[in-house]
């Protein structure tokens, strides 16, 4: 059986680790913590894997999906309405009283398994749900070989 998998490259993005650094000392709440990235699905169907993406608050335009080699990804911009909203809240006092939503760009990266058609894969968006359907390639049948007689 082949799944489909999170990819965790070796090289470590200073940022990334600075950003999870900070959190994690500001923050002990998992939910917080989980709110880096958006929620993801992954099921297995007989003939494809279905990825569902929660992101709420970006647009079609902002997210961007790419397969290299057995590597898909699927990575957003900031959302413009939220970089808006800060340059509206430099001109006045606002003060949080709690802020849950992420509004910052994220990339994600699944290992593909061998066996799906990479060219075939098909993602929609509506009502902030990402979702791609990965059609796997069909079972080749077994070939039965005729035995000549010399």
């Amino acid at each position: 059986m082949t799944t489909l998998r999170t990819y965790r490259p070796g090289r470590v993005n200073m940022f990334n680790e600075m950003d999870r650094m900070m959190e994690s000392m500001l923050s002990s709440t998992p939910a917080v913590k989980a709110a880096r990235y958006p929620a993801v699905d992954v099921v297995e169907k007989e003939n494809s894997f279905g990825l569902s993406v929660e992101l709420p608050g970006y647009g079609k335009d902002d997210v961007e999906i790419k397969v290299d080699n057995n590597l898909l990804t699927i990575s957003a911009a900031e959302i413009k309405d939220a970089k808006d909203e800060k340059k509206e809240e430099k001109n006045e006092a606002v003060r949080y009283i709690m802020h849950e939503r992420s509004d910052r760009s994220f990339t994600r990266t699944f290992v593909l398994p061998k066996d799906v058609d990479k060219e075939n894969i098909d993602a929609s968006f509506e009502n902030g749900l990402l979702v791609l359907n990965i059609p796997k390639v069909p079972k080749a049948e077994p070939k039965k070989i005729d035995i000549k007689v010399k």
